[in-house]
């Protein structure tokens, strides 16, 4: 079978960010089922012409060789609408055409074009650009849409939203709602944003957990454990979860444990101001980003997880459990995986307040640090990893007779 993996131009890889890590597993998984895979790394960059082209960032896919039969970089084009009748009528009936310039009559003939020259069968869009690109473009065959996250809940908890936002935000809600329920099927990494799926239209969503390649561990003796922070500020759970985390536990944890060592991994480049002030602690060591985790991520050290909301799929938590790591989580941020269970592979926590408890009593408790983290290593073999969910992604395209 012929697949037409559509994917944002940017890096894919399971050690980028958690987008590439969701981008790279799907892929890995589409190749173990041995389908020829034709890769289109689309880029949204505003422009008035679109083409196709060979012309793809080396860095993008260095790490992909052999998950692919041919990969192309595909410029799309931007067409802006002229008049305001014209445009109030576009917000009215055609949303995704209001709030989605790519939506257009230049790019579907690109896609169409490539479809037939190479026989695709099915078409796999990555995120939500690419399934409204694709959704849009009436292409006659089947759609899998592999579901992140949702705009318009995401975008609420930013920050306030004045009344042209809000406008916009309702748009974008009409046009998400009917692309999950239009698509020939959805494929999400949250457990509960897979039940959402089904709530609001296609019975046709499965839920496929992050998978990632199984390590070494690293030595480690377990008595002195640090506390951990992964993941870069340009995401808004790992920059605001962060920032809730050092306002409400970090005083009363460092005088409970005057030496406690805070690693916060990751590019704190979109890291507000007050955020970059409260790292600036004797006790928190910046290492920025990290291409090789085996060097920093501990067995049995403390990894917290303080994002307050139950939204999107922390990417981060099957790594976590990959390097036999104590996950300390909100009970909302780990919702998205069924598979956490507390006081077994993790310690789960109804609030901060409570985490900075449940910390302090982790930090002294080497024996149950040690339980936990083999228990989360354990959940990593049976669960997150290709070979466990080939199967599953298998059986559900011959469900939806994809392959025939």
């Amino acid at each position: 079978m012929n697949v037409l993996f559509l994917v944002n131009n940017t890096k894919i890889s399971p050690n980028a960010n958690g987008g590439a890590s969701v981008y790279f597993s799907h892929l890995q998984l589409l190749a173990k089922l041995n389908y020829k895979v034709h890769v289109l790394l689309v880029d949204f960059q505003d422009g008035k012409k679109a083409r196709l082209s060979s012309d793809v960032n080396s860095e993008y896919i260095q790490e992909i060789d052999g998950l692919y039969t041919e990969i192309q970089h595909f410029q799309v084009a931007q067409i802006h609408p002229k008049g305001i009748v014209s445009r109030i009528k576009t917000a009215l009936f055609q949303p995704e055409k209001f709030e989605y310039f790519f939506v257009n009559s230049t790019n579907e003939k690109i896609l169409k074009k490539y479809i037939k020259e190479n026989n695709i069968n099915l078409v796999w869009a990555e995120w939500r650009w690419t399934a409204i690109l694709a959704n849009y473009s009436k292409l006659n065959i089947p759609i899998v849409y592999a579901h992140h996250d949702w705009e318009f809940k995401l975008r609420k908890l930013k920050s306030k939203l004045s009344f042209i936002q809000k406008f916009h935000l309702k748009q974008k809600k009409r046009v998400e709602l009917d692309l999950v329920k239009s698509v020939s099927a959805c494929v999400s990494a949250s457990f509960t944003e897979t039940q959402e799926i089904k709530d609001y239209g296609n019975k046709n969503a499965l839920y496929i957990p992050l998978t990632y390649k199984k390590v070494e561990l690293a030595k480690n003796d377990a008595k002195i454990p640090s506390i951990v922070h992964l993941g870069g500020m340009g995401t808004t759970a790992n920059r605001i979860g962060l920032e809730r985390f050092l306002e409400v536990c970090w005083k009363d944890l460092k005088a409970q444990i005057p030496n406690v060592k805070l690693k916060v991994i990751g590019n704190l480049k979109y890291a507000s101001e007050s955020l970059k002030k409260q790292l600036k602690d004797e006790n928190i060591e910046c290492l920025g980003f990290v291409e090789d985790l085996q060097t920093v991520l501990k067995p049995y050290d403390l990894h917290i997880i303080p994002w307050e909301y139950n939204t999107g799929t922390r990417t981060r938590i099957p790594l976590v459990f990959n390097y036999a790591q104590v996950l300390v989580s909100t009970k909302a941020a780990a919702s998205c995986y069924p598979e956490v269970v507390h006081e077994q592979n993790s310690m789960l926590c109804n609030d901060l307040p409570q985490m900075t408890q449940q910390l302090i009593d982790l930090y002294n408790n080497t024996e149950k640090r040690i339980f936990t983290g083999n228990n989360a290593r354990k959940t990593f073999d049976e669960v997150f990893t290709v070979a466990k969910q080939v199967e599953k992604l298998q059986t559900f395209c011959k469900m939806l007779n994809f392959e025939s």
